[in-house]
């Protein structure tokens, strides 16, 4: 979907309080026109109907399904959405997202299988290497796989992107 959001923040919230439990929730960038953002969301099929309802009463575009409904301004953002889904994107919510929570070590973060792969800034890591996760973290799907990607801290890693971070430039 896309609604033309500039603010990524605003778009998660638009969609978390229309479907505050989806089963896969990515943001993605749309380059063309005004640069903003735009989302995949996979969600039950039991509440797929009313979050497409409440998304179109919002000024989205809804692409599913291969259609598209909505402002045409917003269609090429839903149906480039769509097609980067499970693909490329910052996931918000995800399956087995809870396991990636507190304190872990590299290994025991991937052994929960949750994500595909854990790529460190600078280089490979010892696998004892401690992540504090601070209990936020937002992976990406690249080429189809789902990497959590990290920086060095003072105890270990954490992740690349903290939940209160300042975006520069804003």
């Amino acid at each position: 979907m896309d609604a033309g959001h500039r603010d990524r923040s605003a778009l998660e919230r638009m969609i978390l309080d229309a479907v505050p439990e989806p089963i896969l929730l990515c943001t993605h960038p749309v380059r063309h026109g005004q640069a903003h953002h735009a989302a995949s969301v996979e969600l039950d099929p039991a509440t797929a109907a009313t979050a497409t309802m409440a998304f179109l009463a919002q000024g989205a575009a809804v692409a599913e399904d291969g259609q598209v409904t909505g402002p045409d301004e917003h269609a090429p953002g839903a149906s480039e959405a769509l097609a980067a889904h499970r693909r490329e994107g910052r996931a918000v919510r995800f399956p087995g997202q809870h396991l990636l929570r507190g304190t872990l070590t590299l290994a025991e973060a991937e052994a929960t299988g949750v994500v595909d792969r854990i790529d460190p800034l600078g280089g490979p890591l010892p696998p004892d290497t401690v992540l504090t996760t601070h209990d936020f973290v937002r992976p990406v799907y690249r080429a189809g796989e789902l990497i959590l990607e990290v920086t060095p801290a003072t105890t270990g890693v954490i992740p690349f992107e903290l939940e209160h971070q300042h975006i520069c430039g804003h």
